[in-house]
């Protein structure tokens, strides 16, 4: 099995299951479930509960990937995108970016 997208090639694989259901879902979609999963990050970090939080961002991570998915990328796309927009739009410019989201 081709590993494109390392340590979270596991999260692609299992919603494969899925994948009719969510190439069909709205943009809306996505942004919900994000917005869920921030408020049960935000209570895991204010209960002081670092495990629990760490789960949420990974499931944060799954839910980009399947908006990936849901845009019509593979994994190997994805992997190959997220190399150049960290060398394109990222490297040396981190704090800039910071800077823009207060």
């Amino acid at each position: 099995m081709v590993d494109d997208l390392g340590p979270f090639q596991k999260f692609w694989e299992v919603w494969n299951e899925a994948h009719d259901v969510i190439v069909q879902k709205d943009l809306a979609h996505f942004r919900y479930a994000l917005e869920v999963q921030f408020v049960e990050l935000e209570n895991h970090v204010k209960a002081g509960n670092r495990e629990a939080a760490a789960r949420e961002a990974t499931d944060i991570i799954s839910i980009g990937l399947n908006l990936m998915r849901r845009l019509g990328y593979t994994p190997q796309e994805i992997a190959t995108i997220a190399r150049m927009r960290a060398t394109d739009r990222m490297e040396g410019k981190t704090k800039e970016i910071l800077a823009k989201y207060p």
